[in-house]
């Protein structure tokens, strides 16, 4: 391991074991362990204004600021890390205010790092190595961030887990790439006893304890005249909406949105994408998918739309047809902020409006036969569809004018009828293959 810790600061220390490890037929699974991590003890910094219990003043929500240490296990031989990603699960209502380190942000050791979860009880850092050759340092890692408590809130609870990509060169000037996991996720509970009285605190940016500069830079901001605005990046976005989904029953409502989450998570393994590291956002009938920054439009569209008519015609094979569950699918792309309680911007204004747009609505109540149609905004469409790319032909995209008055909308869409594959499809694929390293 890296540092030392004693035996109060370390919460647990872990095996991450191997994600894709074979199971003998008709035998158990014996998963490989690829390495180890200590989980720290989660720190606590009580903001003020502050009380003995974790309650504020005027019984409103209150402020915790949160480290997450953990270190992973030095590796032997020419085995580096090159990904680690923690996720932390809030339980009882708490919601992160602020993600230290920030989306998009740089650590001090170079690791790129992505986070997922402004206004939500889950959250997430990605620490990703430097370019294509690059390690990840294993030891002295943290991230944190500012949680608000509901106002009857007693304690803090949650859960912790790690996943990490390994990678190990092999004859060829290739990597063989491994992905490991926690088996199970590693609980936390905090009590007033377990917060840091705000007259200890750090004050210094570059303090022996994490969270130092980040409670200074929380300061600042909660000081300044309004917050940061959080990092606008470029997005790929994917919204969905079913088809007469108010016209159900409560379990026929039930029943489609399991549907549906099914068929994204399916779209998702089909086009390669890890569906931990989306944005989501549900919105009942329908949801959101929002990509990490750096995925490969060319591939992972073809392959997310491909995914979705596979999935819908394997839940289909069996129902009769006023069962069957239809969709709307709509894909744009534009700068994207993770505001407090979901994700902001005109591209994903403008993603919206498209999918409920009549031209869109039109296209599949005109095509009975087919469970999906999907709209591209016309710049998506010029970028991919045009130059031909593999699985993704202009043949049958019709060009769409998109005017919502009441909401001073007016745009390009380019929209198809998918044909539905026969239901086995969906079962055919398996999770592409991590391209070989070098």
């Amino acid at each position: 391991m890296g540092r030392d810790r004693t035996q109060d600061d370390e919460l647990a220390a872990i095996d991450l074991l191997d994600r894709d490890t074979a199971v003998p037929k008709g035998g158990e699974p014996s998963r490989e362990r690829i390495a180890g991590a200590s989980l720290g003890r989660p720190l606590a910094y009580a903001l003020p204004p502050v009380t003995d219990d974790l309650t504020t003043v005027g019984g409103a929500p209150r402020d915790i600021l949160l480290c997450f240490p953990f270190d992973l296990e030095e590796l032997p031989g020419a085995r580096d890390y090159r990904e680690a990603t923690l996720t932390v699960r809030l339980d009882d209502g708490s919601h992160a205010v602020t993600l230290h380190p920030a989306p998009g942000s740089t650590a001090a050791d170079g690791a790129e790092v992505a986070a997922f979860g402004l206004g939500k009880d889950r959250l997430q850092w990605v620490f990703r190595a430097p370019g294509r050759s690059g390690a990840l340092r294993p030891d002295g890692r943290w991230a944190q961030a500012v949680v608000r408590l509901p106002a009857a809130a007693t304690e803090l609870s949650g859960r912790l887990s790690l996943t990490t990509v390994t990678v190990q060169p092999v004859l060829g000037g290739a990597f063989r790439r491994r992905e490991a996991e926690t088996p199970q996720e590693t609980p936390f509970r905090l009590s007033a006893a377990d917060l840091w009285p705000a007259a200890v605190r750090p004050t210094v940016r570059q303090g022996a304890l994490p969270g130092a500069w980040a409670l200074a830079s929380y300061e600042d901001t909660a000081s300044a005249a309004g917050e940061r605005l959080p990092p606008g990046l470029r997005r790929l976005c994917l919204a969905v909406d079913i088809e007469k989904y108010s016209a159900r029953d409560n379990t026929g409502m039930v029943r489609l949105q399991r549907v549906l989450l099914r068929a994204l998570r399916e779209a998702c393994a089909r086009a390669g994408i890890d569906w931990h590291r989306c944005g989501r956002q549900a919105q009942g009938d329908g949801y959101l998918l929002v990509f990490e920054p750096d995925v490969d439009e060319t591939r992972v569209v073809p392959g997310l739309l491909n995914g979705l008519a596979a999935a819908l015609a394997e839940a289909n094979a069996t129902a009769s047809p006023p069962q069957r569950v239809r969709m709307r699918a709509c894909l744009h792309q534009g700068i994207v902020h993770e505001a407090d309680s979901g994700y902001a911007g005109s591209a994903v204004v403008s993603l919206f409006r498209v999918l409920d747009s009549d031209p869109v609505r039109r296209a599949l109540a005109d095509a009975p036969a087919t469970h999906l149609v999907a709209a591209f905004s016309d710049g998506l469409y010029q970028d991919l569809v045009s130059h031909g790319y593999s699985g993704l032909t202009a043949t049958g995209f019709r060009r769409a004018e998109i005017h919502v008055p009441a909401k001073s909308f007016t745009g390009v869409a380019w929209i198809r009828a998918f044909p539905s594959p026969a239901p086995r499809e969906s079962r055919a694929h398996e999770r592409p293959a991590p391209a070989a390293e070098g």
